[in-house]
């Protein structure tokens, strides 16, 4: 056992640049590592995990993790660092990790620190005492790192690269630029008109800038356009007026609740026949006001090509279709739909074709199975003369369950099911109609043509 090769992973990691100041470099790791392995006669290198920039405090790392992987498949015996800290710096993890390489036979070296050893009482508390240090000396950096930015924060001074729109940096200081005035008018823009959408493409259309929705927002909620940032109310020089900010976030918490999620019936069903794009719904919401001046709203839900929705690259096909409008086509239209897709099969040649060539194969092969049961051919005779006639027989189209989910519509017209249908939530009309269909085609002059599952 003393000559068996032991196959060894090499872990590697660095959380910052800092680290690789003081020798801790990916390179000098690696190279340290596999120094050490060519030292060792009983030593093959399975594989390399490097973490770039993960802390050690982390118990996710992506090649940790492949590495803990490897090791319960039983394929690592040993695993090599150069340091203590390298491996973890949270006790925690630690403990958690070295449970499991308990249970698959798996030990682990600092190559750099021999003293470290796991296979004693002793060794195991040095350790462990030695990763409560590695944590608490971790936790204290990054309050320290922490202290360093509130100090900046207090002093008005950038604590990172990013600026905002309309701002730039001077000696460490943020200060208004020419753009300042772009990001006026947007939080004006949005102030009067209350849409994103139109905001986001106002800001495209008048300055050739293009952001998405959530940058934008990003926008309208940054404080530090009122000059704040965290408790520092005096951060930097306001681009802003406080009154007209507030009102933005007024406005913006109005539109979360005007646009709560909607369930739409035909989501994903519905296709375009000039391109191709799904069709996707919007809310339309008209008023009309009551003798006594109160106002009704209604609301209705309009389908239309993505294409021409997003306003991206036009489709010829214009037209919209309403949910009640699709809705009532289905109930009176489904089974005559049906009843002629059923006709057009029967006649279609080529599954006739398909049907008379697989039942002269299949009477061969009963044929077959006879001449074998009277023993005029053999086992092995039968098994391979069957294997090649099976060969021959052609792939039908699966219409048993399309069958019978045609069978199926013609309860859709009865008047039990309308009124059992009315009754039914958008969510359950929604999961009845994808039981049959596969898809609906909208043509531009009205038209629409229902594709059922299975054909």
């Amino acid at each position: 056992m003393a000559n068996e090769i032991k196959q060894v992973a090499l872990y590697i990691r660095v959380s910052t640049d800092q680290q690789a100041k003081h020798g801790d470099s990916l390179d000098e790791q690696e190279h340290t590592l596999n120094e050490y392995v060519k030292q060792q006669r009983n030593m093959k290198v399975f594989k390399t995990y490097i973490d770039d920039g993960i802390s050690g405090q982390k118990l996710y790392r992506d090649e940790f993790q492949k590495l803990l992987d490897d090791v319960k498949k039983g394929r690592i015996d040993t695993i090599l660092f150069t340091k203590l800290d390298r491996w973890f710096r949270n006790l925690r993890h630690y403990l958690n990790i070295q449970e499991i390489l308990d249970k698959n036979n798996v030990t682990w070296l600092a190559v750099t620190q021999p003293f470290f050893n796991t296979e004693t009482a002793m060794g195991r508390s040095f350790v462990n005492q030695s990763m409560g240090f590695a944590e608490l000396e971790a936790q204290m950096t990054s309050e320290r790192i922490r202290a360093v930015f509130d100090n900046k924060i207090r002093k008005g001074e950038v604590v990172s690269g990013k600026v905002p729109l309309g701002y730039e940096i001077k000696d460490k200081h943020l200060v208004p630029n020419e753009k300042a005035e772009i990001v006026k008018e947007i939080f004006q823009y949005y102030l009067e008109t209350g849409s994103m959408r139109a905001t986001v493409r106002h800001l495209e259309n008048h300055f050739s800038m293009t952001r998405d929705y959530q940058s934008v927002r990003q926008m309208l909620t940054n404080r530090k356009y009122i000059g704040e940032l965290r408790d520092n109310k005096n951060f930097c020089e306001p681009i802003i007026d406080r009154d007209v900010f507030e009102r933005v976030q007024l406005q913006l918490s109005k539109n979360i609740r005007m646009n709560k999620k909607r369930d739409y019936m035909f989501t994903g069903l519905l296709v375009c026949s000039e391109c191709g794009c799904n069709y996707s719904a919007t809310a339309v919401i008209s008023r009309y006001v009551r003798k006594d001046g109160t106002t009704n709203p209604n609301e209705r839900h309009l389908y239309r090509c993505t294409k021409n929705r997003n306003n991206v690259k036009k489709c010829s096909n214009k037209k919209g279709i309403y949910e009640t409008t699709l809705e009532n086509f289905l109930l009176e239209n489904i089974e005559k739909q049906a009843e002629e897709l059923s006709v057009k099969m029967q006649q279609e040649p080529e599954v006739k074709k398909t049907k008379n060539t697989n039942d002269k194969i299949k009477k061969k092969i009963d044929r077959l199975k006879k001449a074998y049961l009277n023993e005029v051919i053999t086992l092995e005779e039968y098994k391979k003369d069957r294997e090649e006639l099976e060969a021959l027989l052609i792939p039908e189209r699966d219409n048993k369950i399309a069958k019978i989910d045609l069978n199926s519509l013609h309860n859709y017209s009865t008047a039990e099911f309308r009124d059992g249908y009315k009754q039914l939530t958008i969510s359950e009309k929604s999961s009845l109609w994808r039981q049959v269909i596969k898809n609906i085609v909208v043509y531009p002059d009205g038209n629409l043509k229902i594709n059922f599952l299975g054909y």
